[in-house]
């Protein structure tokens, strides 16, 4: 029997920055804590790949002192130049990034409007479903509500992935989350200093396991020319991560684990990497250049 599929994003709605990061000086959190995810009745063939949601990313440079940097949005007036299919959704995860991005640094204004971009192009790709009316209303009723504004842009994120998910679109989630994920670490390292922001870098880093996660999910779809074009780029990136070395450390980095009950915990120990400047500024180049194809208004 063919292998089930199911793509979950690692840092659920009910656990976003906190686990990563301290408030107010107090020291950031090691215990295991326990996902609200609960699996125990899925098949025991079923596949997970856990790939993070932008907010957890965009939360945790935003506590590690990276400033905001507009400069980094693919800009709104874009949107009316992609016309083709597999662009429309490509560029649908880059902009459901910046939104978490805007909605991280409390850009009240630019918030409301990546929400109404990504509106606009849900229509062409299928996702109006996706957003109800209800999602929709609480977005605009809560614009100067920090916390409340981060906690909806993540449930419209996680909205897209339950729709594509339920409805056997793993193609184009697969495409989406990857340009999503791509416009996290565009931003990461386009706004880190190599030699100050350490703990950026080694986030950086880390991503050579999300980005495993990911290829592997791209996998299964490759029969897919969308698919299997984006595959290429991203198979490409792999090979610049390639180069970094990995080692086990304790209380770093992200792991999940199953236990007895079937509930997934976050915590615990979790291999972990570093990086040499070369190598960051070579993950940068890679991601600099998939990222300016997919949001190039240029026919190709």
């Amino acid at each position: 029997m063919k292998k089930q599929m199911r793509f979950v994003a690692a840092i659920l709605m009910a656990t976003p920055v906190v686990m990563f990061t301290a408030c107010g000086g107090d020291e950031p959190v090691e215990e295991p804590v326990e996902v609200v995810e609960n699996v125990v009745e899925e098949p025991e063939n079923e596949v997970y790949y856990q790939i993070p949601s932008p907010d957890e990313m965009f939360g945790f440079i935003k506590e590690s002192g990276l400033k905001y940097n507009k400069e980094m949005l693919n800009p709104i007036q874009n949107v009316d130049n992609y016309t083709d299919p597999t662009k429309q959704a490509l560029n649908f995860g880059i902009y459901s990034a910046d939104l978490a991005y805007t909605a991280a640094f409390e850009e009240f204004n630019e918030t409301a409007k990546y929400f109404g971009t990504i509106q606009k192009l849900a229509e062409p790709i299928g996702l109006n479903a996706a957003f109800s009316k209800e999602l929709v209303e609480r977005i605009q009723n809560n614009l100067d509500n920090a916390d409340s504004l981060v906690a909806i842009t993540n449930t419209s994120y996680f909205s897209v992935v339950d729709y594509l998910d339920q409805n056997q679109q793993g193609d184009k989630l697969g495409i989406i989350a990857a340009a999503g994920w791509l416009e996290t670490v565009y931003v990461v390292a386009n706004t880190t200093d190599f030699a100050k922001d350490k703990a950026a870098v080694d986030r950086i880093a880390d991503q050579k396991l999300t980005l495993d996660n990911l290829l592997d999910y791209l996998k299964q779809h490759e029969e897919n020319a969308q698919v299997k074009e984006v595959l290429a780029w991203f198979t490409d990136l792999e090979a610049t991560f390639a180069a970094i070395p990995e080692e086990e450390s304790k209380g770093s980095g992200i792991s999940f684990k199953k236990k007895d009950d079937g509930k997934m915990v976050l915590g615990g120990s979790s291999s972990s990497a570093s990086l040499t400047e070369a190598q960051f500024n070579a993950i940068k180049a890679k991601v600099n250049e998939i990222r300016n194809k997919i949001t190039s208004t240029e026919e190709a």
